[in-house]
Order: structure tokens, then C-alpha cells, then sequence
């Protein structure tokens, strides 16, 4: 049947509609899709320029122990991120070189690994007989030293994290918890004799400025014959670090030879003097475990 003009010019317009229709669609898919392709190409251009960085959750003091409950990971933008910002793995021997405060972007040398390692004969000894620091807190780092009452002056331990027993929530006023090992546990307790014999003698405590960047001393106290003979049989120390004991206390030979001259104007008292002072550390030690005991009956 032949289509009449009318209807022939309705079919084109409906073409004409139709083809318009899908070419305005194609434009603005395609718009969109170029639009699109923008985004994404700036999108991956900001992430290029975007570094992932550790941020300081809380503060850090230097020597402290740094690990992920310390930090926070983020992207910022590369232009402001620096360039030694951390990379390196953190361990649970990683410790703060110096003091990290909270909000402060994460570098490596920020960081390093504490040279204070977990041996199997590392113990907590407690010690009430060292003259402390009047603002010494736990957390703090101190040599150990040992002045005799001739002047001369010996480190007996070096660079050790203190921890302040708390009775009733105070800081305990003379007691210090640190570790040692069970060489450094014999070598305190010379020290602590030879304190005692020499009355004008004393042990007392010096904190580090920096402890995450300052190495720890090699110590200069050279214990008695006695204790050294009896380090060197003792089956719990290593055998590398008994030679490490034997090379140093020979070379300073002198230094105990000196330690023995100015004992021995105490050969009559000497007994007399270390079991008044074993007393009075007995006693600290009785009063101060008392307190503590009494401060945890007053919690229930």
C-alpha cells in the first residue's frame, strides 16, 4: 500500500529525531567518558605525588620504645613528606633517638635499635643502696658508678632503663628496678661490698641527655679476685662475654690494685662496716615491701 506524503514526512521527521536523539546521547557519553578519563588520570597523578608516612600517635621520649601503637600510617602530599621519611622495619628493639612528639612525621633517623638485647640470663634486680637523681623517673637511662672516699671514681654498669617501683601510686623515694645480666648482677654486688667496706665510699646514679643517640660506656670498676673467679666458673654466662671480661679486667689490673690499697686501712672494720650497711639495705628493702603490701590492702 503506497505511503501517502504525510506519512512519509512523519517517518523522516521520527528519523530525523531519532538519529538526533542518539547523537546528542554519543556526545554526551563521550563527554562524560572523556570527563571521566580526566578524573582518573588527575586521580592517579595525586596518588603518584602522594607518600605513605608513620605519624606520632603519642609522644616518644628518646630511648623510649617506638612500635606501631606509637604510630599512625597516612598519604600525604610528596612536596611536604620528607625525604628520609621511615622505611625501615620497627621491631621490638626499636627505640627513640631522640624526643618524638606527638603529630611529627617519622624519619630514620628518628629511630634506631636499642643495643640492650634479651639474653637468657637478663634479670630485674631491684637496688636500694644508689644514690639517685632527684628528678630521675621511670624510663630514664643511668650509669651506675661508684666513687671511693680517696676521690677515684669507676662505672660499674652502663646505660640501663630505669623503672621506679610505685607504692600507693608514689614513686618509690631510694629503690630503682633495671636489668642485668647475671655477669653485671656479680660485678653490682663487688661494688656494693667494696662500698660498704669504705665508708666515705658510694654508689650514686647519672641519667643520659640523649640515650637514644648516646652509646653506652665501657665500664671501669674491676670486682675482687673472688667475684671474678667466680664469674669466670659461673655456667650461666656465655663464654664470649666471660672473654670479654678477662680481656678488660687485665688491662685495668691497676685499677683493683688501687680499689684493695684504699680498702685496706678498713682490714679491722671491714666486717664490722658491710654487715651495719647489708643491715640497713635489709631493712629499706623489709620497709619498703611493707609499704607496698599495705597499699594494696587499701584498694580492697
Amino acid at each position: 500500500m503506497a505511503m501517502n506524503p504525510m506519512q512519509r514526512k512523519a517517518n523522516m521527521y521520527l528519523l530525523i529525531g531519532v538519529f538526533v536523539t542518539l547523537l546528542i546521547t554519543g556526545s554526551i557519553i563521550a563527554f562524560l567518558f572523556f570527563q571521566l578519563n580526566e578524573i582518573n588520570q588527575e586521580k592517579r597523578a595525586q596518588e603518584a605525588a602522594m607518600k605513605s608516612v608513620y605519624i606520632i600517635s603519642s609522644d616518644v621520649k628518646s630511648g623510649e620504645s617506638v612500635s606501631l601503637d606509637n604510630l599512625i600510617q597516612k598519604k600525604v602530599d610528596a612536596s611536604i613528606a620528607p625525604q628520609n621519611a621511615m622505611t625501615v622495619e620497627i621491631t621490638e628493639n626499636t627505640i627513640a633517638k631522640i624526643d618524638l612528639l606527638q603529630g611529627t612525621i617519622l624519619t630514620d633517623n628518628m629511630i634506631q635499635e636499642s643495643d640492650e638485647k634479651t639474653t637468657k640470663d637478663l634479670r630485674k634486680q631491684e637496688y636500694n643502696m644508689v644514690i639517685l637523681p632527684t628528678q630521675i623517673q621511670t624510663g630514664d637511662y643511668i650509669d651506675i658508678r661508684i666513687c671511693f672516699s680517696n676521690g677515684v671514681d669507676y662505672l660499674v654498669a652502663s646505660k640501663k632503663k630505669v623503672e621506679i617501683p610505685l607504692i600507693d601510686g608514689i614513686d618509690a623515694r631510694d629503690n630503682i628496678v633495671i636489668n642485668m645480666t647475671e655477669a653485671e648482677t656479680m660485678v653490682m654486688a663487688s661494688a656494693i661490698i667494696d662500698a660498704y667496706i669504705d665508708e666515705g665510699s658510694y654508689l650514686y646514679a647519672t641519667t643520659y641527655v640523649e640515650p637514644g643517640i648516646q652509646e653506652s660506656l665501657i665500664p671501669t670498676y674491676v670486682p675482687t679476685a673472688n667475684a671474678q673467679n667466680a664469674i669466670y666458673s659461673n655456667p650461666n654466662i656465655e663464654q664470649e662475654a666471660k672473654n670479654g671480661l678477662i680481656s678488660r679486667y687485665n688491662q685495668n689490673i691497676a685499677s683493683r690494685t688501687n680499689i684493695e690499697n684504699n680498702l685496706s686501712q678498713y682490714a679491722q672494720d671491714r666486717v664490722d662496716n658491710i654487715e651495719q650497711s647489708m643491715q640497713e639495705q635489709i631493712t629499706k628493702a623489709r620497709q619498703q615491701r611493707q609499704a607496698y603490701l599495705e597499699s594494696l590492702s587499701a584498694e580492697y
